[in-house]
């Protein structure tokens, strides 16, 4: 494989770039993306894309940086297969020299620079699909971590199955209390005995105590089980499908791009790309991908990827930080998702949305708006509810949000 040696800068055409990669006798690419910064790492048929942080506000992430690109360079596959494309997105501490270190160290590591900061994640991975050369595409936040035979594994799971889509679990840790978690999955796992040295916790967003979520909350949100292909009579490892109807309970997973592997076929017929959402550009991309797929694989019982929430006193995430446009963006990905769906079924519809919306709703309720920044979210939650209709519970959680906002307007003082 050929070598960029020098780093890129990527005028606003992105002519440059795309014209200079698709030279390179690369297999499989890897983005990777710090707000600021992108990482990538490729492979045979493989493009990694690696991203930092959910919002603008989040782009250096230098102290985080050379854990993320080394377990790319150290993935079983052999970085000799892999492309590393690194889009450095106007940073303001040491990443952008980072990872012109590595792109000077391994051939496989190819680092892109932004003349203006893009302001959120969307734009430095949008850049990383159009430099891409490989069958594949994968994502990587670059202070994450990805499992070192996660690549291989992944690749073998899409590959054998002639699938567009493979992905698995994932790790949620707790920097500051210690805390593991394990992603959350429909499915009866056997992880205990796939990682016989670990124990994880069950993860739900709100941080409740499993028999409150298994046997209540989840219900609530998702329904009864949906068993139209698998039954759920004992732990499952692997799920290989055709189409995401044969299997809806697939979408009630976080929808993570980086634990997921795309063929990029997939991404590039169907123009599908991350919309300009400082949050929820992540499942707004995976919901659609999913639900055009022809051929899903999921790994029950295998971790991909280390999350690490960077909750820290001095080293918060992005993630810590709720605003008026977090929440209108958000808002603004479930209608995105919710018009995706149209023509699928009322399972698909309900699943791709509702689970979602008790999420915005305990943001919400935790983050003080004013009168004015009320009326902008009631604004566009009310234009979801014009749209999402697909059952009486959908209709009943769209009208408690609604009711609640109004409440806090009327009695709000600012």
């Amino acid at each position: 494989m050929s070598k960029i040696t020098k780093p890129i800068l990527l005028d606003e055409t992105g002519k440059e770039i795309v014209a200079i990669l698709r030279q390179q006798n690369a297999f499989i690419s890897a983005l990777a993306r710090n707000s600021v910064n992108a990482l990538a790492s490729s492979w045979k048929d493989i493009h990694n894309i690696v991203r930092e942080g959910l919002a603008a506000e989040i782009f250096n992430v230098g102290d985080h940086l050379r854990g993320g690109i080394d377990s790319l360079i150290n993935q079983t596959i052999g970085n000799e297969n892999l492309e590393i494309i690194m889009v450095n997105d106007c940073s303001t501490d040491r990443s952008g020299e980072i990872i012109d270190e590595y792109a000077e160290k391994y051939d496989c590591c190819i680092a892109i620079h932004h003349e203006q900061n893009s302001g959120a994640a969307y734009t430095p991975r949008n850049t990383g699909i159009e430099a891409c050369t490989g069958d594949y595409i994968m994502f990587l936040d670059p202070d994450d971590r990805y499992t070192l035979d996660s690549c291989e594994t992944l690749y073998n799971a899409v590959k054998e199955n002639d699938a567009d889509v493979a992905f698995a679990r994932f790790r949620r840790i707790f920097e500051y209390g210690g805390t593991v978690q394990k992603s959350f999955s429909p499915y009866e796992d056997d992880l205990e005995h796939a990682y016989p040295d670990e124990t994880f916790e069950t993860a739900n967003f709100l941080n409740v105590s499993d028999f409150l979520w298994d046997n209540f909350i989840e219900r609530f949100l998702y329904g009864k089980d949906h068993e139209v292909t698998y039954k759920r009579d004992g732990p499952i490892d692997k799920i290989i499908i055709d189409n995401i109807e044969q299997e809806p309970d697939l979408l009630k997973m976080a929808p993570a791009v980086w634990s997921k592997i795309f063929k990029r076929e997939l991404i590039m017929d169907n123009n599908i790309r991350f919309q300009p959402y400082i949050s929820g550009d992540d499942l707004a991309f995976t919901d659609e991908a999913l639900l055009k797929a022809e051929g899903i694989v999921y790994l029950n019982n295998f971790m991909c990827y280390d999350y690490y929430i960077r909750d820290l006193p001095d080293d918060k995430s992005i993630t810590n930080t709720v605003n008026v446009r977090l929440l209108d963006d958000l808002m603004e990905s479930y209608i995105y998702c919710r018009k995706l769906t149209e023509g699928y079924s009322k399972e698909i519809q309900t699943i791709a949305v509702n689970p979602h919306l008790l999420h915005w709703m305990n943001t919400w309720k935790g983050s003080p708006f004013t009168k004015e920044e009320n009326r902008l979210l009631l604004k566009k939650v009310n234009k979801l509810k014009k749209i999402h209709k697909s059952d009486m519970k959908s209709k009943m959680l769209l009208s408690s949000m609604t009711t609640a906002i109004e409440t806090s307007i009327y009695t709000s003082k600012a």
